[in-house]
């Protein structure tokens, strides 16, 4: 073959190339559906988890779907029943898990500072306003390789119940009460005498005189059935119950901007609807203990002033003996 010639059949042939090519380009090969395996301390029947947690994942995914269909999802993995309580934060830090819902206190040992959300007294919204989410996204990126998105859960506070009709704090001394470690300090400050016992086992401690009341998060005492033993609501509420949404930083890190921000504003949405609705869960918790039978007995101006300040003052010593330094920032920007 001539060189002439052959430079023509090169010529064609790469021509009729080019066409195919453009008439019949190539399928785009799909992006990999991007799984976020989430898990909560608690199974699916747990009040948090069953009102705030999950329908949190519902709504996410349905927005995620409406703005990216098929790019994103998350994935409910189950609670203790798939990796025990203890053991979740590790698996969180590894990477075995993507998502984590559950409460600082689990992991306290590890990152004592993230367990003064308990203290805040502002909302979920105020403490990302004031840059608290910004220190304990630093505390969780640091010492549990997990970015903080922000609390998911109530602004429920912690009461006390008693068996015995309590009019001020200074009756409270002597008595024995249920506690753990989120407020055993301002137990002891109280003159009480704390005791440790799984809740499972407080309606037997409470028949049988073992204890004299217990302090526990407001929504969630009839359940477990203690209020047909303890007929008082003592004093004011403290504290709130908070749930840290916690995500594996490379995780998190590696998502598209696009899905961050729809995860992001998923939650912000899922806040207003619950911190809206707690107020309303309050007040008919409150309503449902009294048709309980339950008395509900408020201290005077003074002792409740008092009760509170007492209450704040011994949950913060006891943070700062623990950790000092974020412990510090977060207590002049939380408290009021």
């Amino acid at each position: 073959m001539s060189k002439k010639r052959l430079f023509y059949v090169i010529i064609a042939f790469a021509a009729f190339w080019a066409l195919n090519v453009s008439l019949f380009p190539t399928p785009d090969v799909a992006a990999e559906k991007i799984t976020i395996k989430a898990i909560s301390a608690w199974g699916k029947n747990h009040s948090g988890v069953k009102k705030d947690y999950l329908p949190y994942i519902k709504h996410a995914n349905e927005m995620l779907q409406a703005k990216y269909p098929g790019e994103a999802e998350i994935k409910y993995i189950g609670g203790a029943e798939t990796i025990p309580i203890p053991e979740q934060p590790e698996a969180l830090r590894k990477g075995q898990v993507d998502m984590y819902y559950g409460t600082a206190a689990y992991y306290a040992g590890v990152a004592p500072a993230a367990n003064t959300t308990k203290l805040s007294q502002l909302t979920s919204q105020e403490e990302k306003d004031v840059g608290a989410d910004a220190i304990y996204d630093e505390i969780h990126r640091k010492l549990l390789n997990a970015t903080y998105l922000g609390a998911l859960g109530s602004q429920n506070p912690f009461q006390l119940y008693t068996k015995k009709k309590i009019t001020s704090p200074d009756q409270i001394k002597g008595l024995r009460i249920r506690t753990s470690a989120m407020y055993v300090d301002f137990l002891k400050a109280l003159g009480a005498n704390p005791v440790a016992t799984k809740p499972g086992d407080v309606y037997q401690a409470l028949e049988r005189g073992v204890v004299d009341g217990v302090m526990w998060p407001l929504d969630s005492i009839r359940p477990w059935g203690w209020h047909e033993i303890v007929k008082y609501v003592t004093g004011p509420p403290f504290y709130k119950v908070s749930h840290p949404l916690l995500m594996n930083a490379k995780k998190w890190d590696g998502l598209p901007k696009k899905i961050q921000a729809v995860l992001m504003e998923a939650l912000r949405l899922e806040v207003i609807a619950i911190d809206a609705r707690t107020i309303k869960d309050i007040e008919n918790e409150y309503k449902e203990m009294k048709k309980a039978g339950m008395q509900v007995v408020e201290f005077s101006p003074a002792d409740t002033k008092k009760y509170l300040d007492m209450a704040y003052e011994e949950g913060w010593k006891g943070q700062l003996k623990m950790e000092k330094d974020y412990t510090a920032k977060l207590r002049k920007l939380i408290s009021k």
